[in-house]
């Protein structure tokens, strides 16, 4: 029995060379990686029969049973190859103690982006005995449940005090113009006071703040920031433009100093970039899991890959997310978990998209 070797770029092109060959029964025997591509080795379903009928007429049925048995091994060994290839970054010891379905809901929330422990979360208690589309359906429901806020109205700068935080200093700027843009839809701008704590106030917001006449005022050291607002409290609408969070500091982070007075009573507003990663992002919220958070707006989704990290948080961290700032939008955006969903799914698909072009081109670079 004489095997034939098959070469392509990738597996699944190999495979159809073996079956355009030898036909659709054809026993795989080996498949290996060069630097050609993928090489299979293979002979025809007929050749096999053959050579297992020549061997039953063998005087030894203990070597017939050992040529029967190696082939199998082998065919099963490419199987798992196959699978292996396939499966991507999941292990074989990770997809073979699980179900089909539980397997299958776990590839998809790991193509969104979300991180093992989310998942669990997210799956856990999931009924999967009625297929997929059921089971899919239901985290679906759950992510969603996770994601709703019912703090929308705090992005309204009417009742206290806003401070912008977390994020660059970019990200917080656009954000507070936005957010005083939508609020002089309904007042006028001497009603508006535009705060700058911080050493290196955003040039973006000085020149917005002239251009819509809204006073603004530096103060870079947060003892007197304090006794300004306590005085301004009540008289003006107030949106806080702050440093950059130090986590390294601790609770002497100059910031989480000015939004913890309870005499001020500010609401802090989280930027959560979504260029972040899940670490940077998990780190910001232990560091102001103390303040009183009225919700967090994500940012920079135009240069996003993922919202992996952003769902995490809101997930594991339970962060309401309160609205969407587009550098190409006057005002922030509400958003629902619909809408977040669906812009996860998008970059979801654009990621594999372009994973599968690179696999390609790097195909063709073997191949060549």
């Amino acid at each position: 029995m004489d095997a034939e070797r098959f070469v392509a770029r990738d597996t699944k092109c190999a495979l159809e060379k073996v079956k355009a060959k030898l036909g659709a029964d054809a026993l795989i025997l080996s498949t290996n990686r060069s630097d050609l591509g993928i090489e299979i080795s293979a002979v025809s379903g007929e050749s096999f029969k053959k050579s297992v009928s020549q061997a039953d007429m063998a005087p030894s049925r203990e070597s017939v049973n050992d040529i029967t048995l190696g082939y199998l091994d082998r065919e099963l060994r490419a199987l798992r190859h196959v699978l292996y290839t396939a499966l991507g970054e999941r292990t074989w010891q990770e997809v073979a103690g699980k179900k089909p379905v539980s397997s299958a809901l776990e590839q998809r929330l790991r193509t969104l982006g979300l991180c093992k422990l989310a998942i669990a979360n997210i799956t856990s208690d999931i009924d999967t005995s009625s297929g997929l589309n059921i089971a899919w359906s239901a985290v679906l429901r759950r992510l969603e449940a996770a994601i709703e806020s019912e703090n929308k109205a705090a992005i309204a700068i009417n009742v206290v005090p806003k401070a912008i935080i977390g994020g660059s200093a970019s990200c917080r700027s656009l954000i507070c113009q936005q957010l005083v843009r939508k609020e002089l839809q309904n007042s006028k701008s001497s009603e508006v006071l535009v705060i700058s704590v911080t050493s290196d106030p955003s040039g973006a917001l000085v020149d917005f703040c002239k251009r819509e006449k809204v006073k603004r005022i530096h103060i870079p050291n947060v003892a007197e920031a304090q006794t300004y607002i306590r005085r301004a409290r009540g008289r003006k609408k107030i949106v806080i433009e702050t440093e950059d969070l130090t986590p390294g500091l601790g609770t002497n982070d100059p910031v989480l100093k000015l939004v913890k007075d309870q005499k001020l009573d500010i609401d802090a507003i989280l930027v959560i970039p979504a260029t972040y990663q899940s670490d940077v992002i998990r780190t910001t919220s232990l560091h102001t899991m103390d303040l009183p958070i009225a919700g967090a707006i994500i940012s920079r989704t135009s240069e996003a890959v993922s919202l992996g990290a952003v769902l995490d948080a809101v997930i594991l961290n339970g962060t309401p997310i309160i609205g969407l700032s587009h550098q190409l939008e006057s005002c922030v955006r509400s958003v629902t978990s619909s809408e977040l969903i669906s812009l996860a799914k998008k970059l979801a698909r654009k990621m594999v998209a372009a994973s599968e072009r690179f696999s390609e081109r790097s195909g063709y670079a073997q191949t060549a």
